[in-house]
């Protein structure tokens, strides 16, 4: 079977788990930047600025990404629909499960 996708709903990536994802993510990067991995500009900073700077960094690091996926299915929806070109195309096999 070969399916081929046209178009990209892109409240669909706004209103779902992705956005979490990527924010947990920013979460755990901004954690071993500020807190785990000794750097001798963040000595002096105290455990609330730290957290501080770890929630911000991800707060920001989840909208900037998020914008950019939102952006990219928004052109993949003009080249797809309005100018006609070929979507991304996916050929699945059905597997019978024989018991």
């Amino acid at each position: 079977m070969k399916l081929e996708i046209r178009n990209i709903s892109v409240g669909s990536l706004v209103i779902s788990s992705l956005p979490l994802v990527m924010l947990a993510i920013a979460l755990l990067g901004g954690a071993i930047t500020f807190i785990v991995v000794p750097n001798p500009q963040y000595e002096p900073m105290s455990a609330a600025q730290k957290l501080l700077a770890v929630g911000l960094y991800s707060l920001i690091y989840a909208v900037i990404e998020a914008s950019l996926i939102v952006f990219i299915a928004f052109i993949y929806n003009i080249l797809t629909g309005v100018l006609g070109m070929r979507g991304v195309c996916f050929e699945l096999e059905e597997v019978h499960d024989h018991e």
